[in-house]
């Protein structure tokens, strides 16, 4: 019953199996890769446990000193965990998460046997010492020490209570804002707008003599704009659309430098400022980059650096480290 996942892992579109297997390379230098090749290597059992020895016989159920954390599997006496097959699992796309880990956990433990095995034979082959995979290895080590500082360092910054005082500051107080819903015809010239508007006076239909004669894309759908505030579109365009009630055309057209614009406004609303559930995650994002700025920029400070144009002259360190301060600035 267990095994009934592999027909489905056979099945798996490219894009998961693709993120599976990359769940299984993010689990995977399981503790058996660690400490050098170390942490996870089997012990010999005691004398007198009675408990067989591994690669021989099944394995012992607990790992010496895991009390709580049995072998599931041993690959020439490297040990693989239930708690490497659990950090597998949680690398999962979410659509797989959520199946039974009971349902999961045979396949997860045949990709990180896989895993394990290729890694062996390819230790054997001394891959590790040729150039590119050295580079790539000092490459991933790299990321993972950055990570690894920001983590540590800016993460917990980004708190509740940061993100509540920023939406209190921003969003709380604002008052409503007014949108209309506004259509428009984009022509050549005054006289040719001019035209238009007398059309619409005399009844013509606004979306038809858009779509025929806009040079604007928004033409091909009447002109119609949508919903948007005063500081969303240029001012000259805004003070017109906003002194016009629900079906009304302005008397003059509006110039700028695509052309002459005949402005109609269809709807008026007052919309409340954004929700603290609706902005959250938009302010831990502006935040967390905040954060990462000012860590980037703290380090910076720190050190020596010289950095050096195409043509061999020297750039000015401090030009960078004042762009990176100032995208850190809420």
């Amino acid at each position: 019953m267990l095994h009934a996942l592999e027909p489905l892992w056979r099945d798996l579109p490219g894009r998961l199996l693709a993120a599976l297997a990359l769940a299984m390379l993010a689990a995977a230098p399981t503790a058996a890769r660690a400490a050098d090749k170390g942490s996870h290597q089997a012990a010999p059992p005691a004398a007198d446990s009675g408990m067989p020895a591994p690669g021989n016989l099944p394995p012992p159920p607990l790992a010496s000193g895991k009390s709580n954390d049995p072998i599931v599997a041993s690959v020439e006496g490297h040990l693989i965990l239930l708690s490497d097959v659990g950090r597998a699992a949680k690398a999962l796309p979410a659509n797989l998460q959520n199946m039974p880990f009971e349902t999961l956990f045979p396949v997860l433990l045949d990709r990180l046997v896989d895993h394990e095995a290729l890694v062996m034979l390819a230790e054997r082959r001394d891959l590790e010492d040729t150039p590119e995979v050295r580079q790539q290895i000092e490459d991933a080590r790299n990321r993972i020490m950055e990570a690894a500082l920001l983590a540590k360092d800016a993460a917990p910054k980004v708190t509740e209570d940061a993100i509540k005082a920023r939406y209190d500051r921003l969003y709380a107080n604002r008052p409503a804002t007014e949108q209309v819903r506004a259509s428009h015809i984009l022509v050549g010239s005054k006289e040719a707008a001019l035209k238009l508007i007398a059309d619409l006076k005399q009844g013509a239909d606004f979306a038809t003599l858009a779509e025929k004669y806009s040079t604007d894309p928004d033409g091909k759908k009447g002109g119609e704009l949508g919903f948007f505030s005063r500081e969303q579109v240029w001012p000259g365009f805004a003070d017109v659309a906003f002194s016009l009630e629900p079906g009304q055309v302005a008397d003059q057209p509006v110039h700028n430098e695509f052309g002459w614009h005949v402005i109609k406004v269809e709807e008026r609303r007052l919309v409340a400022p954004p929700s603290f559930s609706d902005m959250h995650d938009k302010i831990k994002n502006e935040l967390l980059q905040e954060a990462i700025g000012a860590e980037v920029a703290s380090a910076r400070s720190q050190l020596t650096i010289h950095e050096w144009n195409l043509d061999g002259s020297e750039m000015n360190p401090a030009m960078h480290v004042d762009t990176v301060t100032a995208k850190a600035k809420p």
